[in-house]
């Protein structure tokens, strides 16, 4: 079996945290079994913002089984059992991306309850500042991608398509906790040394 047989047969072998309606953890079941059910678990969501205020899209592999071949966030993940989401956000950005990052890295935006749009699952979300370069797997991902935000967001009015339910329901989450927190954009705009976010 090669390396990218394996990597995608790993994807069902995962064990997540399964928890209750308040986050709590109740259980620890694989991957497929979590998704056949509709189990409420956990998940991270990173957005990385580079030079000139540009996001980074990253587009699905074709052997994924959520999704394929769909835009999502940079990088994101589940957050596995016995695992915290903070140590799944630095696990998932190395896995995904290649880099090296520590908590203090990011910025926390807020957290997702669980539901359709989210895949069942509860979701934190953060934003990292970085231009790369990246190193991707390619069983997990096919292109990563920048745009600008007025680029990301004509492209998901124009063929929505493209992109994962749970992307789209994040960015306009962090989209509009930075419309309607000054406190945050103010604080965001520092941290990532860009132009007005808006």
């Amino acid at each position: 079996m090669s390396q990218l047989d394996k990597n995608i047969a790993a994807q069902s072998d995962d064990y997540f945290a399964v928890v209750d309606a308040n986050d709590t953890v109740i259980d620890r079941q694989c991957r497929s079994y979590v998704h056949k059910n509709g189990l409420l678990h956990r998940a991270v969501h990173a957005i990385v913002i580079g030079n000139g205020g540009r996001i980074l899209a990253q587009m699905r592999s074709k052997y994924k089984d959520r999704a394929p071949l769909c835009y999502t966030t940079s990088s994101s993940g589940h957050v596995d059992y016995g695992e915290t989401y903070e140590e799944a956000l630095v696990r998932e950005t190395k896995e995904e991306l290649g880099i090296d990052t520590e908590l203090s890295d990011y910025i926390y935006i807020g957290k997702l309850n669980a539901c359709k749009q989210t895949d069942m699952e509860f979701v934190k979300v953060y934003v990292l500042r970085h231009n790369g370069p990246f190193v991707f797997p390619p069983a997990e991902i096919d292109s990563l991608d920048w745009y600008t935000k007025a680029e990301i967001e004509r492209l998901m009015a124009a063929k929505p398509e493209k992109f994962s339910g749970a992307f789209v329901y994040v960015y306009k989450y962090f989209a509009e906790i930075c419309k309607k927190n000054s406190n945050l954009r103010l604080k965001l705009e520092d941290f990532l040394n860009m132009g007005q976010i808006s």
